[in-house]
């Protein structure tokens, strides 16, 4: 039996704003074992959150960012395996002008 991986999620502060979650903890503890699965946990904990992440029809939002250890995830490492005790930030990128 292998032991579930145990990450510790901050999410950006606007994210947090946007999704009415500025009086909930700054770092979850989640269990999952890669990026987009600690945000779905996140998002069925708190369904605020999901009109921020995903579009209509479930697809992440391209405005997602997500840090491990403070570096960049790419595209094609939103599923790459995380180890217990990493650091996940998950950022809610916005621009103006």
């Amino acid at each position: 039996m292998s032991s579930q991986v145990k990450v510790n999620v901050k999410l950006s502060h606007l994210l947090r704003q946007y999704s009415g979650l500025l009086q909930e903890p700054e770092v979850f503890e989640v269990a999952a074992p890669n990026a987009l699965e600690c945000l779905r946990v996140l998002v069925d904990r708190y369904p605020s959150m999901r009109k921020w992440v995903y579009d209509r029809e479930g697809r992440l939002l391209g405005l997602m960012q997500f840090y491990v250890n403070g570096d960049k995830l790419l595209l094609s490492e939103h599923s790459k395996p995380l180890r217990s005790g990493d650091e996940l930030l998950i950022f809610f990128a916005v621009g103006g002008g």
